[in-house]
């Protein structure tokens, strides 16, 4: 799935759409494409963005786990 440029709102619009009924990029588990995908985001998505910004705390949670 290609998402455009995750730094744009356009392509941060299409992010939110995609995870409209989906709790990861692929699967149902977190996987190295929620990583990627957060990685090219960057920063929180905006709060009216709700899916994408569901998606993006929820990953971010991972970060804890792993500086242990």
């Amino acid at each position: 799935m290609g998402f455009g440029d995750l730094k744009s709102p356009a392509g941060l619009q299409v992010l939110n759409d995609y995870l409209a009924d989906k709790s990861y990029i692929e699967g149902y588990v977190p996987s190295q494409a929620d990583v990627a995908v957060f990685e090219a985001v960057s920063s929180p998505p905006p709060a009216d963005l709700c899916h994408a910004l569901r998606w993006y705390n929820h990953i971010k949670s991972y970060e804890k786990e792993k500086a242990r």
